[in-house]
């Protein structure tokens, strides 16, 4: 019995989660808290959550700035938001002060970040006493308008960590470990949902980008298994005839509301419910009608609730000093030059491809300057993209299109979003855009590219290559931080 007829044995999912599981748990302990981009303002966010704190508190940017120079320095720092803009209501969150030593925290302003951590410097953290009722403010401008079960696993953890009265350092790292083991379940059951494409779904898991967000406090966690799996389970309904069961119309309008808690441009994946065959329900159209009301349903409710009734502005690259950008303004150029944002959106792509499919593989840091090898992103990207073409997924015409077309919708949202808030008015290019806003629809990109038959030793090659994957990630993220 050669390799490959072991792994089929034994069952290649059992074996693909057991990696993802075990760099997962190694990046989550190796990597420094708080370096990973915006994830000081993540955690606020999700411990403010787990205190039942939903709709996240406001304060003017002069009242935080008078609440002292050491809260003022330390996370997020809005100094050089615009004299007109301090008087604007931001997201704020009280953490405690345990959580926050000051090796750890970044500093905007002189651009601080952990470059000489140790293995002593963990366990200081763990052994760290939690003291709940000591706490400081944090400004959470971006992150405070997150709906709640953005946050889910981890607010949960944080919930048991404080009831039991755990140090600081293992509620942080229980954090991270409950991100991490939501999203394993996500990649299980997508590969469960989807047996023919499980070397595909097992090399996108194992992306660095990937494993770094799913095991850390960060919201994209949440969205990027939950948009992972909702795409594998959308595609995998398409191929029975049997009447929708009481439990999959219940999953539909699950995944209808978490799809709306997490970031809003994913909803397109709603739109592979025309992926399902008519017979399957009886009411179809009136069906898939009121998953997508739903969806923009909560959208709505919530951006009025935690916007609206809060007054808070919404963050964007003005509050830290671009003073080109008015977001006003650009719908309004938008609407009346539709035509420009699609070609700034065009050479956005053509003159940032390669940084996007850098972030996309892997990039981290607080600064964005943890770097995997150039001939990494290469290397994995084309072992990506040869096993899209032989994913085994043995789609129609209209189902590629479809695919095609909702991962193309969810790109144009964030470029036009991103557009509104980051890019100065009639701005050639769109700035802000990452390439890990491609993460979850990444699915839908490239189960669509299937046209050969599925190669022979699949699941070895996939296993080595996740294997390298997670190799050159633990050792890139040492070099950098150790």
């Amino acid at each position: 019995m050669n390799l490959e007829q072991r792994i089929e044995t034994f069952g290649a999912e059992k074996i693909f989660i057991a990696v993802f599981i075990f760099f997962g748990v190694m990046i989550c302990f190796m990597r420094p808290p708080y370096q990973l981009m915006d994830e000081i303002n993540h955690l606020p966010r999700a411990w403010q959550i787990s205190e039942g704190v939903f709709l996240s508190p406001t304060m003017t940017i002069r009242e935080f700035a008078s609440l002292g120079d050491l809260r003022a320095r330390k996370i997020f720092c809005l100094d050089g938001a615009p004299a007109d803009a301090w008087n604007d209501k931001v997201y704020v969150a009280e953490v405690p002060v345990s959580f926050l030593p000051d090796d750890f925290i970044t500093d905007p302003n002189s651009r601080h970040y952990v470059h000489a951590f140790a293995v002593a410097d963990i366990q200081a953290f763990l052994s760290t006493p939690l003291n709940a009722d000591e706490q400081e403010s944090i400004q959470i401008p971006n992150t405070g308008v997150y709906p709640p079960l953005t946050y889910l696993p981890q607010a949960v953890a944080t919930f048991i960590g404080r009831a039991l009265n755990l140090n600081a350092g293992i509620i942080f790292y229980l954090m991270g470990l409950s991100g991490l083991f939501f999203v394993a379940a996500c990649v299980w059951w997508s590969m469960k949902f989807l047996p023919e494409a499980k070397p595909l779904i097992f090399l996108l898991a194992m992306m660095p980008m990937f494993i770094v967000e799913a095991a850390s406090t960060s919201a994209d966690a949440v969205t990027f298994g939950v948009c992972l799996l909702g795409a594998a389970w959308l595609l995998s309904l398409r191929n029975s005839t049997a009447r929708l069961s009481r439990g999959e119309l219940v999953g539909l309008v699950v995944l209808s509301i978490m799809l709306a808690c997490s970031k809003s441009v994913y909803g397109t994946i709603l739109l592979l419910y025309l992926l399902i065959p008519r017979e399957r329900f009886s009411r179809f159209w009136a069906l898939g009608a009121a998953l997508l009301l739903l969806n923009l349903f909560l959208l709505s409710a919530w951006s009025w609730l935690s916007v609206e009734l809060s007054d808070a502005a919404l963050y964007t690259s003005y509050y830290i000093g671009f003073t080109e950008t008015n977001t006003a303004a650009q719908k309004i150029f938008v609407m009346k030059h539709p035509l420009a944002f699609i070609a700034a959106m065009m050479n956005s792509f053509a003159e940032q491809w390669v940084g996007y499919i850098a972030h996309f593989i892997g990039i981290w840091g607080f600064l964005w300057n943890v770097t995997l090898p150039p001939w990494f992103y290469v290397s994995y990207g084309l072992i990506i993209i040869f096993f899209a073409l032989s994913n085994g997924l043995n789609l129609k015409l209209g189902e590629r299109a479809l695919l095609i077309f909702a991962a193309t919708v969810s790109a144009i949202a964030f470029f036009l979003f991103d557009y509104l808030i980051w890019s100065a008015v009639g701005s050639e290019v769109v700035d802000g855009v990452q390439g890990r806003y491609f993460i979850p629809i990444a699915l839908m990109m490239f189960g669509a590219l299937s046209v050969l038959p599925p190669m022979r030793h699949k699941n070895s090659i996939a296993l080595a290559a996740g294997v390298f994957s997670g190799i050159v990630m633990l050792w890139t993220n040492y070099l950098a931080f150790y």
